[in-house]
């Protein structure tokens, strides 16, 4: 055991810390509810819904011994959801960022390759970029949606740029007719990580079709769950050929044990892909909760000082799966982590937004001394409010009244819980 390599974490440079702080949130409150709490148990910020066929297909899947990679669940949850997605082929894998992954390696990424992606996002997207051996480079978001500027990501572009990665943050879809147009001008890939926007449509057209290649999540937070899993669509035939047989070891196709590539094993599993057909099938159901509590959120805080809820852009139908408000605490009367706080001890969970990436520390070497506002903005002032499939119309009401009521808690402190 000795004799193996460590892992070296990463590590600040002293003050360096010191001097990023103020952009971090604090630590997670402790979530408790209190004694006139109205609700059975505190209202978590989201969970899975699996009130459909979920478990009939799994007991479809045990009676006839099905439930590795091989099954036909496995295919019939790739056409159903890629369908959905508005493409012609679906790749399924063990994990949004296993799909994420594949995507970039199957289009030939590697050492010497750069890979623009927004600077706020989930920790998941430069992880998928470095894994190929290429280098993520951060370009900062527009303000509007907290998705990657077409501007700052054409600034971001050097002779050594081979693709674009767009996120649909929290459900809204980015300027992704801005950023496929400058990939195309670019000779770029242009990958769209569509992790949190099953359902979401620009211009009529799914999320998961807007790019070369679409990469989806299926974590137990997402709008269509399968616990773990994910997803690549696309309507390039020789592309997904190469991605599913990547994503299988690249066995051969004639000869077993044989193989041309270096593959992964990111397949999904037989049991997992029966809980997202049965998903699947509930599409529209679900993806119109997710719209409905985004809308439910938008009219009971429209006008709250100091609160702002993002807004779609033109031709954009988001699907909220996560409810995001940026509190500006001077207007609003308490910071973004005293208002968590005060929602905590009322028996609300919540999380902060994205740490920007240029600060978490197994970047900050490279970045350090960069600075990306907007993504420090919303990193530092993002809410998002509980979201899940069984929120009630009287938890959101409990939910928003809690959170407007924050800045009188913390001008009276003792009597805020």
């Amino acid at each position: 055991m000795n004799a193996l390599p460590r892992m070296k974490a990463a590590s600040y440079e002293p003050g360096d810390f010191a001097a990023i702080e103020p952009l971090l949130p604090r630590p997670d409150p402790k979530l408790r509810a209190p004694p006139d709490f109205p609700f059975e148990r505190p209202i978590p910020v989201s969970e899975t819904r699996l009130d459909g066929r979920e478990g009939e297909y799994l007991a479809q899947c045990i009676a006839r011994n099905w439930i590795s990679s091989t099954g036909s669940f496995v295919t019939d949850f790739e056409k159903a959801f890629a369908a959905r997605a508005g493409c012609g082929h679906g790749i399924a894998c063990s994990s949004g960022t296993t799909a994420l992954h594949l995507a970039l390696a199957a289009m030939g990424l590697g050492p010497g390759d750069e890979v623009v992606v927004p600077a706020f996002t989930m920790i998941a997207v430069p992880n998928a970029v470095a894994f190929t051996g290429a280098r993520p480079v951060f370009a900062d978001i527009e303000p509007r949606t907290g998705n990657l500027d077409p501007a700052a990501a054409e600034a971001a572009l050097t002779p050594h740029s081979r693709a674009i990665v767009a996120a649909q943050t929290y459900g809204h879809p980015a300027d992704m007719e801005a950023l496929a147009a400058l990939a195309r001008r670019r000779g770029l890939a242009f990958i769209e990580d569509a992790a949190e926007a099953h359902g979401a449509r620009l211009g009529g057209r799914p999320a998961g079709s807007l790019g070369d290649a679409g990469a989806f999540s299926f974590y137990g937070n997402k709008i269509i769950s399968t616990g773990e899993g994910g997803m690549i669509t696309t309507d390039d035939a020789g592309y997904a050929a190469l991605a599913r047989r990547l994503r299988d070891h690249a066995f051969s196709p004639v000869r077993h044990f044989w193989h041309e590539y270096r593959g992964f094993n990111y397949r999904m599993t037989n049991l997992q892909a029966a809980v997202g057909l049965a998903q699947t099938e509930r599409f529209d159901e679900l993806v119109d909760i997710r719209r409905r509590n985004g809308l439910a959120y938008r009219a009971r805080l429209a006008g709250a000082p100091g609160l702002r809820v993002p807004d779609p852009l033109p031709g954009v139908e988001p699907v909220y799966w996560m409810n995001v408000v940026l509190v500006d605490a001077p207007r609003f009367g308490c910071d973004r982590d005293a208002a968590r706080a005060h929602l905590a001890a009322r028996g609300v969970e919540t999380r902060t937004a994205f740490i920007p990436l240029h600060l978490q520390p197994i970047y900050r070497a490279a970045w350090r001394g960069r600075s990306f506002p907007v993504s420090e903005d919303w990193g530092r002032r993002g809410l998002l409010l509980p979201s899940g499939p069984w929120l009630t119309e009287a938890q959101i009401d409990y939910v928003c009244r809690a959170l407007l009521d924050a800045p009188r808690a913390a001008r009276e402190p003792g009597r805020g819980a």
